[in-house]
């Protein structure tokens, strides 16, 4: 049986804006199409509109270095989640004037590019964080984030806590938070069914 050329797309998904983590910059010399002399910029695993991405597993993309957008990156056997699919052209922030090898470094000095892309279905959005001690939690990773029900309902939002196993199987972090006792921080929530509830 062959594949089909039937069309698989469809419209109304939802889209988000991301971080594009591409491996290391490199800077050099070049010349334009006209001679003249110009810098020229490479990245080491090129992003572009139509590939499809994974969410990025580095301790370093915490909501608060991120800006709260999610972080991204090339698809690798064994790897991140598979999230969706880049539907724009990516954007620089910044180019950096030199060379660049450390992720925060390029996170911090915004020396990366934006692009949009449509996920797969979920509910996206913010919730707190109040942490249990539990398990650090890693972007991408199931099972490890509960709704704290008495939380939630005294914050009037979406409050979550880590732990250590049993959590949600259909709720998940895009953002990075470090095992810890009582810390606060806000997270980006993926949800892709029915959460599980705790206290």
């Amino acid at each position: 049986m062959a594949a089909s050329t039937i069309s698989g797309d469809f419209g109304q998904v939802k889209q988000m804006s991301v971080i594009l983590k591409e491996g290391n910059i490199t800077i050099g010399a070049g010349f334009d199409f006209m001679g003249s002399g110009t810098g020229t910029v490479s990245l080491a695993s090129g992003l572009d509109q139509g590939d499809w991405v994974a969410l990025s597993a580095d301790t370093g993309n915490t909501y608060a270095a991120t800006g709260g957008l999610p972080v991204v990156t090339a698809l690798a056997n064994g790897a991140d989640l598979c999230i969706g699919r880049i539907i724009d052209t990516p954007r620089w922030v910044k180019i950096p004037a030199t060379s660049q090898t450390t992720w925060a470094t390029m996170l911090a000095g915004g020396y990366y590019r934006v692009a949009t892309i449509e996920v797969f279905p979920m509910l996206v959005g913010k919730a707190t964080l109040v942490t249990a001690n539990a398990a650090a939690i890693v972007p991408g990773t199931v099972g490890i984030i509960d709704v704290d029900a008495s939380a939630s309902a005294a914050a009037g939002s979406l409050s979550v806590v880590d732990v250590a196993s049993g959590g949600s199987n259909s709720m998940f972090s895009f953002h990075y938070a470090a095992q810890a006792e009582g810390v606060t921080v806000s997270l980006l929530i993926g949800m892709t069914g029915f959460g599980t509830v705790t206290t």
